[in-house]
């Protein structure tokens, strides 16, 4: 049997990722992360002084930051709540953390797979590379979505355009050679996607603003 794809997880602030691996041990996907962004400030106290000002890079760096504790006492709640601010403000790494730690359960975040990808598409449109790859993941493992191996080969494939995800791709488009309708169907949706992305916003995609701490429920009203 072949093993499915396997989403990846994050170097602080390297702009860097893990390269994607297969495990025969695996039936689901693991996600791809990274935090992305980067540094432009002298030290702490400029990085706090911008996130203050509501610069929303500086939010994601210091999100990040808290979540890890890194140079910093650890305060998860305060952490999130940065990396949210700063994905409604536009950053597609802080959109792409944050639908990282929905699809872990992490940092106080309720586990939410379906919810995270949402946060992912929005990255995608910000062109977070690995975004793209763990939408596709998602759909190759049925994880927050119905499992769909065309829909997932065409994220996948707009992944490896973008330099993520090894040869995930050419892996899973070999074990649907004796599927062309499926490969097909794949190739028009990456380039519907791209399409559809092309004319997106990061604050487009979001999900409504709702409590991270627990799963989000769009058809039960607000309190």
């Amino acid at each position: 049997m072949s093993a499915q794809p396997r989403l990846l997880l994050p170097l602080l602030f390297s702009g860097l990722f893990l390269s994607a691996a297969l495990s025969a041990q695996d039936s689901k996907p693991a996600l791809m992360s990274r935090t992305g962004g980067g540094s432009s400030w002298a030290d702490l106290k400029e990085l706090q002084q911008a996130a203050a000002k509501g610069n929303p890079k500086a939010e994601a760096a210091l999100g990040e930051m808290l979540l890890r504790g890194d140079g910093i006492t650890r305060d998860e709640a305060r952490g999130v709540t940065l990396l949210e601010k700063a994905a409604r403000a536009g950053h597609s790494g802080a959109a792409f953390r944050i639908g990282m730690l929905l699809a872990d359960g992490e940092a106080g975040v309720a586990k939410d797979p379906a919810r995270s990808l949402d946060y992912f598409r929005a990255a995608a449109a910000g062109g977070e590379a690995e975004a793209f790859f763990n939408l596709g993941a998602a759909y190759a493992g049925g994880r927050g979505a119905r499992r769909n191996l065309g829909e997932a080969l065409a994220w996948l494939s707009l992944a490896r355009e973008r330099g993520a995800g090894g040869d995930t791709e050419s892996r899973l488009r070999a074990q649907l050679k004796s599927n062309p309708t499926t490969l097909a169907t794949a190739d028009r949706r990456a380039k519907e996607i791209a399409a559809e992305l092309k004319a997106k916003m990061v604050v487009d995609l979001l999900p409504p603003p709702a409590p991270l701490d627990r799963v989000f429920d769009p058809l039960k009203p607000k309190l």
